[in-house]
């Protein structure tokens, strides 16, 4: 509200500029000698008018009433578009009827006759209940007292409510005072055009004619012209005394969003959804996203008379503002999508009558009146209702126009950055489309966090053009208008080439209609003309679109869509590698793997992506172990960065976002490399000399664990009796398993041709004349095909080994704590589901939503979306997008590779970097490419002794399974034991037991038996997955699904050592690493494939009894746990078996 205190401070501003002298402030209006002064006396209150201004008495002419000082300030302003002081009376009396009040000001023109009325108000905007919307609701009600001083000025023909008001708020951390001001204008001038559309409506002429009260005038504005009212035309620039609201508006007339008006807009809106009761938010907000695609239209080719306007209801109609809506909405969408939009314009209609006869007058009518029903009273881009008839057509109107008033004096497409409108169309979007499931919108923090760690500087500096970048699933648009605002300092300090150019590099392509639209506003509205949106699926060919153009490529592609091939014409599946590894298109959903290869397609050399995908892409099993193989042979991985199930709202979708550089696209090292390995492995080693890539081979071979002259023995087919030795070639040996000794093994993950060797020999030998041969000639087969199934296996492996050391540098490893307050921190927000104020909220903005729910809540979104600028999170920095302390900069660094920066200690704990070889398993018959993205550590067991294959020394049973419907909860014969009977330490202790009705008939080789290893195989904690336990003796309860049984099968080995060795530390570990899956830790058949040290009995006696020892004293004391592995661990050192310096690799 203005006070005395702020009230000279306000007249020195514009628009206003008095001039303060001696305590008194003034304003000179006019020409030298022709003009009059203004004045207020700060010391004595006094306002002082000029001669000829006239009053019928002085309440306003001092400053006890704070309506005067609002008074003042619209004189002063009527005196500044031209009006003279001969032209004004103040607190002019009212005469008729019981009211005997004072209208504020009564405009008179040069004939002495009432022009207009205007009633001020006192107001604080910040408040639902402020003087001027008090008496303003009160003039909709009943016409309140403009229509009741109108009946003694009838002659007038506006009525205007102003009020002023001179809020204090913040603006960067210092407190500041923003003039505002509001005029409701109602005219009371028939609009003789929108009349003729409609007989029944009557008029104010009529009502002149008929001599009728105020009550008469206001029936008409209630009904004839719904209550309508302008909201400029009387105060600004421009306008001309006596001419209120025919001002033709231009671009220059717009204002700029600035920090204050940015709260007030956005509540606006709010406040007309609850003023009109619309429910719907979401038809909200895409009505309000055709509104301003009209707008940026009407902006770029209407700049010297907007037409995004209305113009009051002397000089507009519904219809008319309807017209001209859809005519730019038609040409956005034309002109941006390339998108037809269907509407006949009312000159077209006309021309279709113009060769009829005036005798068909009353026909071209009725034609008209159908016409206009079908053309209006129906749904159409701006419909905030289901309009179907003229009643409903009449409502969506009054919310058009208030939403019109809202927006039309914004400037959208002014060439500059501008945050707060920006800010703005966020809030409309937050407030239309709630994202608590993140279901449209990657939040805001990590879109920075994935900009700014891509080298955009580096980019930009090296680039010789201008660099192409892209979003193939734009979304809302927020990658692409967060890569415009970071490359903007780089390119005004290092190009000559204007700013635009660099945003018509920048494209977007968005399969959803509505969301296109959104994204191409969004780029006008944060001042980034140029961008372009693609209304096409990011999978399609799209002309314009073209491979290995992209320099910048950044994307959260959708996840799991069932039948998107489907959608895609044959010549587009065919482009992609992937499609061949589907077998019903109707039931994939796995189009996040497409989009994998969709950027590889798109990426020119050394172009970089952030791409986010569900962290299945890395390690799970068929199309996904392509995607793989596409990765390692067309990008550098150059950082992965695990997020947290609460990343995305509530879905528990666990993420990653792989960070990419695309190799040489003419001269692809992949194809190179197969080269290479085929050679190798068909026993060509004479091109070594020219290649010089020997030493790659020896670098496998020293990796996995096998001499070199000996594997070289297997690449030219030869078999020895001790290659066969080898525990690599025996793992292989009992993988394929050709006579089917040994069980059910999964080939899920074998390779293809390893695959079909494998079942091909297994079909071969329960043939009939297989088994009339000779014992050598079965074996030969025999041999033959496990050769074979050897060299298939190990050349994908040696192929990925290669392709895998080829990255230019270690890979680093970004990994999300899993305690959720950690994970707050870690992100810097979370996720609120209250309802009302559903979606993110950083952690440092302090909310100002109250506990009440409903439109009485406070809306904090505004300051949720500034918020990001104080936000506190390890990925970045806001204020400082090149911190070195934080996560971006460090994947910067490793993108250009030359200057890579260390990791802090206060970073360790959730960075790590990491060798991409000691990322993938080598070490399994299975081959899946699957990429650890948890690990920083191989684990290697060092002893003196042979290490040997667990499958060869234990039979590995895994748990029974069983339909839920089977579940007792009687006692019954059948007892199930789950994981909670193991406890951490190794500890068997029956907690929780199962029950299965005794018609289900379960194994009995799945009972516990005297000597067992009960272990968990699978557990959605990595932390419980390899514990074990021993079975001293014979139990009546069998292992559940998720469990398993090592049951020793060798005489070489004593059970209890084997139990012993796997609850040490270091194998307890090991068998972590070698556990898969994103959500459920499997050990699938990696239990297996895990090498133990192999003494010989009577150090394992030694050991068993050593370990029995510390057993007892942990039992019979308050020995701690880390003690008693400390000690544990100590009984493998002391013999030898397990060395642990130097066991654990980086």
């Amino acid at each position: 509200m203005i006070t005395k205190a702020t009230f000279g401070q306000l007249l020195v501003e514009t628009p206003f500029d008095f001039i303060l002298s001696k305590g008194v402030y003034s304003r000179y209006y006019g020409t030298a000698g022709e003009g009059f002064s203004l004045s207020y006396n700060a010391g004595t209150g006094e306002f002082i008018y000029p001669e000829g201004v006239i009053a019928d008495r002085n309440t306003t002419q001092d400053d006890h009433q704070k309506e005067s000082y609002v008074v003042f300030l619209c004189v002063a302003q009527l005196f500044k578009v031209g009006y003279l002081p001969k032209h004004l009376k103040l607190e002019g009396k009212n005469y008729s009827g019981t009211d005997k009040g004072y209208c504020d000001i009564l405009i008179k023109d040069n004939d002495g006759k009432e022009y207009a009325i205007i009633e001020c108000k006192t107001a604080d905007f910040d408040k639902k209940d402020d003087e001027f919307t008090k008496h303003w609701n009160k003039t909709l009600k009943n016409g309140d007292q403009l229509f009741r001083y109108f009946n003694t000025y009838r002659a007038a023909q506006y009525l205007c409510m102003y009020a002023a008001d001179y809020p204090e708020y913040n603006s960067n951390k210092e407190k500041v005072h923003k003039f505002e001001q509001i005029c409701h204008i109602i005219s009371l001038v028939d609009n003789d055009s929108f009349l003729s559309t409609d007989s029944s409506l009557r008029s104010f002429q009529q009502v002149r004619a008929e001599q009728g009260g105020y009550e008469d005038y206001f029936a008409i504005w209630k009904e004839t012209y719904q209550q309508d009212f302008s909201t400029r035309g009387l105060l600004e620039d421009g306008i001309e005394p006596f001419k209120i609201g025919e001002k033709k508006y231009k671009l220059e007339d717009l204002k700029t969003i600035d920090e204050y008006s940015l709260q007030k807009k956005y509540n606006n809106f709010a406040e007309i959804l609850r003023k009109h009761t619309i429910s719907s938010h979401e038809n909200a907000f895409d009505k309000l996203v055709n509104l301003f695609l009209s707008k940026i239209i009407d902006e770029k080719y209407n700049g010297n008379e907007l037409t995004f306007q209305w113009k009051g209801a002397s000089y507009d109609d519904v219809y008319s503002l309807q017209d001209r809506l859809n005519i730019l909405y038609r040409q956005g969408m034309k002109e941006f999508f390339n998108d037809e939009v269907t509407y006949v314009e009312n000159e077209q209609i006309e021309n279709a009558f113009r060769f009829l006869t005036s005798q068909a007058d009353e026909g071209k009518n009725t034609i008209r009146r159908y016409f206009r029903e079908l053309k209006y009273f129906n749904n159409n881009p701006f419909a905030f209702l289901d309009v179907h008839n003229e009643h409903l057509f009449y409502q969506n109107a009054a919310i058009l126009k208030d939403v019109i008033a809202m927006l039309q004096d914004i400037y959208l497409t002014k060439d500059a950055d501008n945050q707060f409108l920006g800010d703005l169309f966020e809030g409309y979007l937050n407030q239309g489309v709630h994202q608590s499931e993140g279901q449209f919108f990657t939040p805001m923090p990590i879109v920075r966090f994935l900009i700014s760690s891509l080298p955009l500087q580096y980019i930009i500096e090296q680039d010789n053009g201008i660099p192409k970048a892209i979003d193939y699933a734009c979304g809302a648009g927020h990658f692409l208008t967060e890569y415009a605002r970071q490359i903007t300092p780089f390119v005004k300090e290092n190009k000559h080439t204007a700013l635009k150019n660099y945003y018509e590099n920048v494209e977007g392509i968005e399969k959803d209609y509505r969301l296109s639209k959104v994204s191409q506003v969004s780029a006008f509205m944060y001042g980034m003309d140029g961008i372009k949106i693609h209304y096409a699926d990011g999978l399609s060919a799209i002309e314009h679109v073209e491979d290995h153009s992209y320099m910048v490529l950044v994307a959260n592609p959708p996840y799991s869509v069932k039948g998107f091939l489907e959608t895609l014409s044959e010549e587009e599946q065919n482009k992609y590698i992937l499609t061949k590894a589907v077998s019903d298109f109707s039931k994939n959903n796995s189009i996040e793997t497409f989009f994998v290869e969709r950027a590889a397609q798109l990426l020119k050399t050394g172009g970089v992506a952030a791409i986010i995908l569900p962290v299945s892409v890395l390690d799970k099993g068929g199309i996904y172990t392509k995607c793989r193989e596409i990765i390692l042979q067309y990008f550098d991985i150059i950082a992965i960065a695990n997020f947290g199930d609460r990343t995305f709202g509530q879905t528990n979708t666990a993420t990653v976002t792989l960070f990419l550089r695309r190799k040489n696209t003419e001269t692809e090292i992949s194809k190179h490399l197969q080269n290479r390995v085929d050679e190798w492995f068909k026993g060509n080693f004479d091109d070594d000399k020219f290649y010089g890539d020997e030493a790659s081979i020896r670098r496998y071979t020293e990796y996995v664990g096998i001499d070199f002259e000996l594997y070289k023995q297997l690449m030219l087919s030869n078999l020895s009796d001790e290659l066969r030795k080898h525990s690599i070639i025996q793992s292989y040996e009992n993988a394929l398993d050709a006579y089917s000794e040994r069980g059910r093994f999964d080939t899920k993950d074998l390779y293809e041709q390893a695959k079909a060797i494998r079942a091909n020999i297994r079909k071969r030998v329960t043939d009939k004349s297989f088994k009339k041969l000779l014992p050598e000639t079965k074996q030969q087969e025999v041999d033959k095909a496990l050769l074979d199934f050897c060299r298939a296996i190990e050349k994908e492996k040696l192929y990925y080994f290669l392709l895998a050391e080829s990255n230019p540098q270690a890979v680093l490893v970004i990994t999300s704590p899993t305690d959720k307050d950690k994970q707050k921190k870690f992100l810097g927000y979370e996720w609120s589901n209250r309802k009302g104020n559903e979606g993110i909220k950083y952690l440092n903005v302090k909310s100002n939503s109250s506990t009440v729910e409903g439109e009485d809540a406070d809306d904090d979104t505004l300051q949720q979306i500034k918020g990001i600028s104080g936000i506190q999170t390890p990925l970045f920095n806001p204020a400082d997008l090149d911190d070195e302390s934080k996560l971006n900069t460090l994947i910067r660094s490793h993108f250009i590779n030359n200057n890579i920066l260390s990791i802090q200690n206060d970073l360790s704990d959730i960075a790590k970097s990491n060798s991409l070889i000691d990322m993938i398993d080598f070490s399994r018959p299975t081959f899946n490419k699957a990429i650890s993205s948890t690990s920083g550590k191989k684990i290697e067991i060092k002893s003196q002794y042979q290490l040997v294959l667990l499958s060869t020394l234990a039979t590995v049973i895994r748990g029974v399974t069983y339909s839920k419907k089977n579940q007792s909860t009687d006692e019954t014969n059948n007892v199930i034991l789950t994981a909670d009977n193991i406890t951490l330490d190794g500890r068997f202790n029956i907690t929780k037991k199962i029950y299965v009705t005794d018609d289900v008939k379960l194994n009995a080789d799945k009972k516990l038996r005297a000597n067992d290893i009960f272990m968990c195989f699978a557990s959605g904690s990595k932390s419980h997955v390899g514990k074990v336990a021993f079975i001293s003796q014979d139990q009546p309860y069998y292992a559940g699904g998720f469990m398993g049984i090592l049951r020793t099968k060798s005489e070489d080995i004593i059970p209890y050592f084997l139990y012993s060795v796997l609850n040490t530390d270091m194998l307890r570990e090991l068998v972590r690493t070698n556990s898969t899956g994103s959500n459920i830790k499997n050990l699938s058949n990696s239990i297996g494939d895990i090498k133990i040290p192999l003494p010989p009995k009577d150090i394992q006696q030694q050991i068993v009894d050593e370990c029995q020892k510390v057993d007892e004293e942990y039992n019979t004391s308050r020995m701690s746990i880390e003690d008693y592995r400390e000690k544990i661990a100590q009984v493998f050192e002391n013999l030898q078996v397990i060395t642990r310096m130097g066991g654990v690799n980086s």
